[in-house]
C-alpha cells in the first residue's frame, strides 16, 4: 500500500505473519507500526516551526542537565583539602586503637 493511501478500517484484513515469526513477534511488529503511524498523524497537526523549536528546547534541556551533572561530578572528585575543609574523622573525637596481627 502506498504511503498516503488509506484502507477502510471496516474491511477485515488477512492476518499476516512472516515465515517463522511467532504470534507475539507479529503482535509487537504491528504495534510498533501502529505507534509509528500514530506519531506521524500527531506530527501532521504540529507546524514545522513548532517541531524545530521543540527539538532545540529538548537539546538545551539535555545540555543544562549535562552541565549540572558534570559540575556535581567535579565537586565530588575534589579532595577535601582543596575545598578548605579539614578531613573528617570517621570516629569523631574518640581515638580507636587497632591491633594488627
Amino acid at each position: 500500500m502506498a504511503e498516503n493511501e488509506t484502507q477502510d478500517p471496516n474491511v477485515e484484513e488477512e492476518i499476516l505473519r512472516e515465515e517463522g515469526e511467532s504470534v507475539l513477534d507479529a503482535f509487537v511488529r504491528y504495534q510498533r507500526e501502529a505507534a509509528k503511524e500514530g506519531r506521524k498523524a500527531i506530527e501532521a497537526f504540529i507546524p514545522p516551526d513548532v517541531r524545530a523549536h521543540g527539538r532545540e528546547a529538548k537539546r538545551n534541556f539535555r545540555r543544562a542537565f549535562k552541565v549540572l551533572l558534570e559540575g556535581i561530578a567535579e565537586r565530588i572528585e575534589l579532595p577535601e583539602e582543596d575545598e578548605g575543609i579539614p578531613p573528617v574523622s570517621s570516629t569523631g573525637k574518640t581515638k580507636v586503637k587497632v591491633e594488627v596481627t
